[in-house]
């Protein structure tokens, strides 16, 4: 739930048949700042008619530029885990599942492939969407077979800005030389709408931090270290298009990142690098015939990676590799009322096609296939027409999947043929919303959900992950149960009042886990049942017109259940016990000049790095602030500071103790991934709009 302050203000130093307006039209939002006119009603509206649990985050809630991991990172029931680098890989886990339980979509356009489990969020910067909505659990049945990580869709903003803008530049230059440039262009053209967007990132990464040599009870080699090899640079383009009435839309999205790897802090790694190129198109359009509507998408994906360890500091040697894949798929989406009811049938195809070919020509190149199909169907039946007070959703979605795989290189049975893999994977769910009243509303979901092993998993590849052919497909049970308040008058002086709580349990059977067999080569493994269950808290509200506060809660207990004594009532690694987050914003007019100050705070609990307890990362709490003043003419000034009390140092508590008083060591403040994180830093930022 921090890393936002640890990552992006270290800056200052989606199977979706749904169209944009379709998903917009799925969400609703937790957390209300500061919005325009109407915004408020919207969010209230959804908070209470919809069934699923859902946070919408906003670019202008995060510092200009906080990537969309950062952003997630900041949400009740989400983690992010990353490589601990500006601009590195971050992936998101939400309420306690693993990062592929969470479908990540731009615009109704599914990311994950076939090779890998899910997608690096860290090189999407937030401020190249409108919004970003987090569903946490249950999710529509359009947007895939999600249901325990739930589903991330990026949406993107078309035609003019909250307050009429059509231009918007903005620029800005902070600590370990993180610097970006973004301009945005949204207009209407006639009876179509447009949204363009450029923009680049870049970042040393050099901060220093905490090194206890891995050795935590030998303080005298103990010292500061420069985290090397850890900058970035991106640069992204988007286009979209779309009709008035959202009918027909289409839109091509361009972005290209290189990264350094820089490994842990017992093994760094100096040389290695990774670089990505994604292009990213679509069209879809709706028409209505008869008494039904029919939504109807394609989309293509071609991603490009190259990976460049020449020392083979990595995996199990020197390595220069490129990985191609190509996507492609289309969907139609059929809904018709039935009296009170409403009905929705929809189909899907979709094909990938990886290679992942060795630069060197030393070993033969590695292909994969996977054809899939599913069949989507739901139904929302009103029970108390015409109120519409009670509404239930029951809802299938069954996909059958074929896997084509090369033969493997690398583990015992390299270069033996490999059969092709068939699956069918059914997920069944239930959704139920009750108006108590016109601003209270319980909500809940109950369903069975499967993640597929992915190409990679299933067969690895030829530098640190071993292939296991034999991979069953996770699979569990998960619910949730709520309830929201948001009352539509204001509470004297207090408005935009929202309350949120909702419990959560999930049980994953055949869990699939990387787990390390030698120094940093793993294999993809069923490791057994693991159970999370727990409770989430959001509050918001707004006083005076000028006071704006949020404050969010998590508490997820998450544990192995297996077989094996060792790991048994093990927690799941990286899955923190306790996460909190609050925010307060003032905004006023001083001399004539909006400006507005903000502070925030995060704490969370102790997590553990490793299935049987033995690596953890401490507690900690970490707090930032910031401020922006308008200065006129459309021009504004910001600054961000994360890490306030420059903390990078923490005590880890020994457990046994090696002595009455020897009870704690210092180690250095890290990722919940284990990978060390900055101290204070700061980010200054100036935008333009007109």
């Amino acid at each position: 739930m921090t890393n936002r302050r640890h990552i992006a203000c270290v800056l200052l130093g989606l199977a979706g048949p749904l169209s944009s307006r379709a998903a917009a039209d799925d969400s609703e939002t937790i957390i209300i700042v500061d919005k325009a006119p109407g915004e408020a009603d919207r969010d209230r509206d959804r908070a209470l008619t919809e069934a699923p649990f859902v946070t919408v985050l906003h670019p202008d809630e995060h510092p200009a530029a906080a990537s969309v991991a950062d952003a997630v990172a900041t949400a009740v029931g989400a983690h992010a885990r990353s490589l601990g680098g500006l601009g590195a890989y971050a992936s998101v886990s939400v309420r306690g599942a693993s990062p592929g339980h969470t479908v990540v979509l731009i615009d109704g356009i599914p990311l994950a492939r076939l090779a890998a489990v899910t997608t690096d969020l860290g090189r999407f910067s937030l401020a190249a969407f409108g919004q970003v909505d987090l569903y946490r659990g249950a999710v529509p049945v359009e947007l895939g077979g999600a249901g325990v990580g739930g589903a991330l869709n990026l949406v993107t903003r078309l035609g003019r800005g909250e307050h009429g803008e059509r231009l918007t530049l903005s620029a800005g230059a902070g600590s370990f030389g993180a610097r970006h440039l973004r301009a945005h262009h949204g207009d209407r053209h006639g009876a179509v709408e447009s949204s363009t967007t450029l923009g680049y990132q870049a970042a040393r990464g050099d901060y220093r931090y905490y090194d206890d040599n891995a050795t935590p009870l030998n303080a005298d080699d103990d010292g500061e270290r420069v985290r090397r090899n850890n900058g970035f640079t991106a640069f992204d383009g988007a286009t979209r298009w779309a009709t008035i009435d959202r009918d027909v839309a289409g839109g091509v999205r361009v972005a290209s990142t290189r990264q350094g790897l820089p490994g842990s802090t017992v093994n760094p790694s100096f040389g290695a690098s990774l670089t990505t190129t994604d292009v990213i198109g679509d069209v879809a359009f709706d028409a209505r015939v008869g008494d039904a509507t029919a939504h109807q998408l394609a989309y293509a994906l071609v991603e490009r990676q190259h990976l460049d360890d020449p020392d083979g500091e990595l995996g199990l040697g020197a390595a220069v590799r490129d990985s191609l894949t190509l996507a492609g798929g289309a969907s139609s989406t059929w809904r018709r009322g039935l009296g009170p009811h409403r009905g929705v049938l929809g189909g899907e195809l979709r094909g990938e096609r990886f290679r992942d070919r060795d630069a060197t020509g030393a070993q033969p190149a590695v292909f994969g296939n996977r054809l899939a199909a599913a069949l989507t169907t739901a139904a929302d039946l009103v029970l108390d027409p015409p109120d519409a007070r009670i509404v239930i959703t029951p809802a299938m979605r069954l996909e059958a999947v074929r896997t084509a795989p090369s033969a493997m290189t690398a583990g015992p049975t390299a270069l033996q043929p490999v059969a092709t893999r068939g699956d069918i994977v059914p997920s069944p769910r239930l959704t139920a919303r009750f108006a108590v009243r016109d601003d209270v509303s319980l909500k809940g979901s109950v369903g069975w959900y499967a993640r597929l092993p992915t190409l990679i998993e299933l067969f690895g590849d030829r530098g640190y992950i071993l292939g296991s052919p034999e991979l069953r497909i996770e699979r569990g049970p998960s619910g949730d149960l709520g309830a929201v308040w948001a009352p539509a008058a204001a509470l004297g002086d207090f408005d935009r009042v929202l309350v949120e709580g909702d419990l959560f349990a999930h049980r994953a059977h055949d869990t699939i886990a990387l787990v390390t067999s030698a120094g940093f080569v793993a294999r993809a493994l069923n490791i057994g049942d693991t159970q999370s269950y727990g409770g989430e808290l959001v509050a918001s509200a707004r006083y005076a017109r000028m006071l704006s506060a949020t404050a969010s809660y998590t508490r997820l207990v998450a544990e192995q259940r297996t077989a094996d004594p060792n790991f048994d009532g093990k927690p799941v690694p990286r899955a923190p016990g306790h996460a909190l987050y609050a925010r307060a914003e003032l905004a006023h007019r001083v001399l004539g000049h909006l400006a507005s100050v903000w502070g925030d705070a995060a704490w969370q609990s102790m997590s553990y790095l490793d299935p049987m307890s033995f690596g953890r990362v401490p507690a900690r709490v970490l707090i930032g602030c910031g401020a922006r003043v308008a200065l006129g003419g459309g021009v504004a000034v910001a600054l961000d500071v994360a890490n306030l009390a420059d903390t990078r140092v923490v005590r880890l508590p020994l457990d046994p103790p090696p002595s009455p008083t020897l009870t704690d060591a210092p180690t250095a403040l890290s990722d919940v991934a284990g990978f060390p994180l900055p101290g204070r830093s700061f980010y200054l930022s100036l935008d333009w709009s007109y």
